[in-house]
């Protein structure tokens, strides 16, 4: 029995070994498959996670390229106008030291002399100081007030002014009229002051405008145009100015009004009413074909008259920048030949005998 006993129990262990050894290797393969099924899993979702990121990527890159393309400098679209074979010379007729004619559909000099000079350019000035105040300013109905040394020290260098009272508040809108329509310093320094602190802090604005627009032969000392040695620029860089300028709604406004009047104030119950220095010496459609629309107009005893203006011709915008004229009167006349003779194919201004 002992034999037969050892033989069973034998038997057993065998057989027990066998099922443990067949279960540890069923166990060992049922990992390996798992093993193998999650590599390949991860393998596939490491490559749909690639493809996926890809195809973001892609997206992200097929998005962002507008943007790049919208986010320009705001000077692309202006640049210096080009010579042609067909640009020509100034006729010895019209009365400018330096001069410009251009076509802002084509880019290019109609007609020129000089344009590169350098030259004071007098309340020209001014269409710098609006752009500035206008992209600096998100509410152009808000309250400025004029001060005693905006006005005073204007009086005594015999400035143009609009016509405010020192302490006197009204909208920043009525100061930029009254500084463009009227050429008004104390306009133009309350105008300066209330956005940038400071005459000083706001002509650094306008010197990075300058910079920003790529001008080359431009530097601006002060707000007004006073004559300053360092206050300069050239016929050129003021058609480049006045064009991105009349890109701006807001600027076309200004420089396109005739007449304005303020809100009353206590020190004006009635308001003031401003004309336009450029369109109370001119219509602007005098010359068959030609409508000239806005500009401004300068003078200083350095800068002689200046003039610069913009005008639709045959459906195409033109800009004229006339500057060191010796008389007020010719910068008028030779603006409106300069559009009829140059642009419209017509004849010089003639004006009516007195």
């Amino acid at each position: 029995m002992n034999k037969r006993r050892k033989q069973t129990v034998y038997k057993r262990c065998l057989i027990f070994g066998a099922a443990v050894f067949l279960s540890v290797l069923i166990a060992f393969g049922l990992v390996l498959v798992r093993s193998s099924s999650v590599k390949k899993d991860r393998g596939q979702s490491a490559e749909m996670t690639a493809i996926t990121l890809a195809a973001s990527e892609a997206q992200t890159v097929s998005r962002s390229e507008p943007e790049t393309e919208i986010r320009e400098p705001a000077a692309s679209f202006v640049v210096y106008p080009e010579k042609t074979s067909k640009s020509v010379k100034f006729s010895e007729d019209y009365d400018a030291q330096s001069a410009i004619l251009m076509c802002c559909d084509s880019n290019e000099v109609v007609a020129y002399r000089d344009e590169n000079k350098r030259v004071y350019p007098a309340s020209l000035v001014k269409v710098m100081t609006l752009i500035v105040a206008v992209e600096n300013n998100d509410d152009i109905s808000r309250t400025v007030t004029v001060t005693d040394d905006m006005v005073f020290p204007m009086i005594e260098q015999e400035a143009s002014r609009a016509g405010f009272e020192p302490g006197e508040s009204f909208a920043l809108e009525d100061a930029l009229y009254g500084m463009i329509l009227e050429s008004g310093a104390d306009a133009a320094l309350a105008a300066a002051v209330s956005t940038a602190g400071s005459e000083k802090a706001f002509v650094e604005l306008m010197n990075g405008k300058a910079e920003e627009l790529g001008l080359k032969n431009t530097h601006f000392t002060n707000v007004v145009g006073l004559h300053h040695e360092e206050n300069y620029t050239t016929a050129a860089d003021m058609a480049v100015i006045l064009e991105y300028a009349i890109r701006n709604d807001t600027c076309r406004r200004f420089l396109e009004k005739y007449e304005y009047n303020t809100a009353p104030t206590p020190q004006h119950p009635e308001g003031l009413r401003f004309t336009s220095t450029l369109f109370s010496r001119m219509y602007g459609d005098e010359m068959p074909g030609v409508k000239i629309l806005g500009g401004k107009t300068g003078y200083t005893d350095e800068a002689g008259n200046c003039i610069e203006t913009y005008a639709e011709i045959n459906g195409k915008t033109y800009i004229l920048v006339l500057c060191g004229g010796k008389t007020n009167w010719s910068n008028i006349y030779d603006t409106l030949s300069a559009y009829s003779v140059y642009c419209a194919g017509g004849k010089r201004y003639e004006p009516p005998e007195a």
